[in-house]
């Protein structure tokens, strides 16, 4: 199976607009009132299935690529990516979230 790795650094954006980013990206749970009530919003991947290797080098299928790469591009972030063939460990992993 085919797949990309995506490798990316968000290195000159300010802080505020790093937390955007994430949270944009990843997701993030939201809490209101005091931690009352939590709501999660949900990021980018959480429709793509993606496996992190390490901060800023995420795994994914090849025709998510250019999701992933507009993106990047909406927030200016230094992307490199590439295709590559999935070992049968991550085809497994990123063929379990099938659309």
């Amino acid at each position: 199976m085919k797949g990309s790795v995506v490798i990316y650094q968000i290195r000159g954006l300010s802080q505020a607009e790093k937390a955007k980013f994430r949270r944009e990206l990843y997701g993030y749970t939201d809490k209101s009132n005091r931690g009352q009530y939590e709501y999660y919003r949900p990021g980018l991947l959480d429709e793509v299935p993606y496996r992190k290797l390490i901060r800023g080098v995420l795994l994914t299928r090849k025709r998510d690529k250019e999701k992933i790469s507009d993106f990047m591009e909406k927030y200016e972030a230094e992307a490199h990516m590439r295709n590559v063939e999935l070992t049968p460990e991550d085809a497994e992993i990123l063929s379990s979230h099938e659309d």
